[in-house]
């Protein structure tokens, strides 16, 4: 049985994706596109999702108390190897950039809206991804 807190975490995560999915998609014309919005959203969906799948194990502990996705999905993967998988590795790196940097002028990373939908589709596949591990039906 999955814990309230862990579906705490996942409402959160939901919320994040949601929201940044509705950015993308009410501003038809990608060049008004808020896309640092978008992606931090969209790390911070697939960071809640992780960290939701962390505190259905135990504690989230001071040292998972990170936006670094690489660093909790190994502690995911101390639970369930499936998080070693390659593409989850993957869609983790490509969201590691926005959890702070995209919050604050003068960053030098190159944003478009191919950037804002990819990183939309890894932070669906993160999400949807600790929901089947958890047994629970996909999410956004």
């Amino acid at each position: 049985m999955v814990s309230s807190d862990c579906l705490d975490w996942l409402r959160f995560a939901c919320m994040d994706i949601t929201a940044a999915q509705d950015l993308f998609i009410k501003q038809l014309n990608p060049r008004h596109r808020p896309i640092e919005v978008i992606l931090y959203h969209c790390q911070q969906g697939a960071e809640k999702a992780l960290k939701a799948y962390i505190v259905q194990h135990g504690p989230l502990t001071k040292d998972l108390q990170t936006h670094d996705m690489q660093l909790l999905r190994q502690a995911c993967a101390r639970q369930d190897t499936h998080f070693n998988k390659s593409r989850l590795i993957g869609h983790c790196a490509n969201l590691d950039p926005f959890s702070i940097v995209v919050r604050y002028p003068k960053h030098n990373l190159p944003l478009d809206s191919n950037l804002a939908a990819r990183g939309l589709n890894s932070a669906k596949r993160v999400y949807n991804f600790v929901c089947e591990r958890l047994g629970l039906d996909k999410g956004p």
